[in-house]
């Protein structure tokens, strides 16, 4: 009823984001729907490294000293009760909050409304929503019916954001990879002829891998509202512009987070800890994300990385965990030493003052042993399927297997098993020949990451070999390979 009032009576409303992109599809999802509705609407993405995380003060109040009237948080704001209570009673204005991130002990008192999956006593009976997913609820209550030809977007940003691919979220994904398969939106268009997917069907890996990597190195180490520039503006010139400007950020945020990843994976193979603090010096921050996920994947510990530029005092960082280890839970009591915190059970971003890091590292690794968590027991990987190669390696099967997607967690793609197999055909890959291919019986194989030499073990040997399904697209042609997860020998 708020923001209705304020589209009617022409009040500037502000749409206040996030710069993953997850808040970028929220933000423009939001824009679009109360431009088309004829709001006075405006929208702001903060900076990264200027504005930092969530509800910024002096962000805020430069808007309510400029006319903003009514505040719509998008993908943020539950955390925000120390900006945004005051901010309200200072200017007068409204704020409706609409969020999805676990909800602090204290929440915002003073705004209209916080909208939130999870809110105390809602009964809303799913909680798995994105911050997109959210804004999409909050943009069908405004129109009064579904807004369609927004499911795009909440495609991209529910994947990007890796929440439950079950319940409703299956619903809105599976729909609007539809949608987002058609290109109708000039900016997806602009996006996919990048990526090289322009009239494809397009499935939850090519958001995973193609379309989100290059969303959120926007915000890594670019203009956030740039992504929604990209995704709002409806001149296919204009966006493919911006589409080549984004291409360049996200070549560019790759080798930044290779870089970093070879200075920060020095120091982790040092850490006895069962949980990771890995810092650093002028690292870019926009990429301590990724850079922790390698860590994660390589060591098996949940892992924060930060840093600081020089001459600072405070370390800026993000951290990533796994399946037995709820990196929310583990932090989220230790505030006091911690200048900033927000975040889900399996990622979080946080800064911290230097003088606290230590502290910190000690209070992680503790929250580790109460969790029980052990970085030496691997995750289990259950085996869905065993099968024989020469049934696999045909695309029809593979098309079959294509209608059980999305997959993410909550539907998890099918681990399949080629058991007693010999491999052949070994081929090395990469700078230092640490990918593996081989053939299993026609089969095509490729293991990422095994590390040189890996060929050695496998020659000669009875094995099982377990992976997914993968379409690999060469050159116009299509053939089916497996992507290894794991491999035993059985001799």
């Amino acid at each position: 009823k708020r923001i209705k009032n304020a589209i009617k009576s022409q009040e500037q409303i502000t749409i206040y984001g996030d710069y993953d992109a997850d808040g970028m599809t929220s933000t423009s999802l939001m824009y679009d729907v109360i431009h088309a509705l004829g709001g006075n609407v405006n929208y702001f993405v903060p900076d990264r490294f200027k504005d930092g995380y969530g509800p910024n003060l002096a962000e805020y109040e430069r808007m309510a000293q400029n006319g903003t009237q009514l505040f719509i948080t998008v993908d943020n704001g539950v955390s925000g009760k120390d900006v945004i209570d005051p901010i309200i009673d200072k200017y007068g204005v409204d704020v409706v909050i609409t969020d999805h991130h676990e909800l602090p002990d204290e929440l915002p008192q003073k705004p209209v409304a916080i909208v939130h999956p999870a809110y105390p006593d809602s009964g809303y009976p799913f909680t798995g929503l994105s911050g997109v997913g959210v804004a999409f609820k909050v943009a069908w209550a405004l129109l009064g019916k579904m807004p369609t030809s927004e499911l795009d977007l909440v495609a991209i940003g529910e994947i990007a954001d890796v929440v439950p691919v079950n319940d409703e979220n299956r619903w809105l994904i599976t729909r609007g990879l539809q949608i987002l398969s058609q290109a109708k939106r000039p900016g997806v268009q602009a996006i996919l002829e990048q990526a090289g997917l322009l009239g494809r069907q397009l499935d939850s890996i090519n958001i995973g891998f193609d379309i989100a990597p290059r969303l959120n190195a926007i915000g890594r180490i670019g203009d956030s509202k740039q992504g929604v520039a990209l995704l709002t503006n409806r001149n296919l010139d204009e966006v493919r512009q911006l589409a080549s400007q984004v291409e360049d950020l996200n070549f560019k945020r790759k080798a930044m987070t290779k870089d970093i990843v070879n200075d920060a994976m020095s120091k982790a193979r040092m850490n006895d800890n069962q949980a990771l603090i890995i810092s650093g010096e002028n690292w870019h921050q926009g990429v301590l994300g990724p850079v922790a996920s390698r860590i994660l994947e390589e060591t098996g510990k949940p892992t924060i990385v930060m840093s600081k530029n020089s001459g600072d005092s405070v370390l800026k960082g993000s951290g990533r965990s796994r399946d037995g280890f709820d990196l929310y839970q583990a932090l989220n009591p230790h505030r006091d030493l911690m200048v900033g915190f927000g975040g889900h059970p399996q990622a979080c971003g946080l800064s911290v003052d230097q003088a606290e890091v230590d502290q910190l590292q000690q209070a992680f690794n503790d929250e580790a042993c109460k969790q029980g968590f052990d970085a030496n027991v691997k995750p289990e990987l259950i085996v869905d399927v065993t099968v024989d190669p020469e049934l696999v390696k045909s695309e029809k099967v593979y098309e079959l297997l294509h209608k059980i997607q999305p997959y993410g967690p909550g539907n998890t793609q099918p681990e399949i098993r080629l058991h007693n197999v010999m491999a052949r055909d070994f081929f090395e890959m990469g700078k230092v020949h640490e990918h593996l291919k081989f053939m299993v019986n026609g089969l095509t194989c490729v293991m990422f990451n095994c590390g040189p030499g890996f060929k050695d073990e496998l020659s000669g040997q009875k094995l099982d070999v377990v992976g997914k399904l993968n379409l690999n697209v060469w050159r116009g042609n299509a053939t089916v390979q497996l992507l290894v997860d794991d491999i035993k020998t059985l001799d």
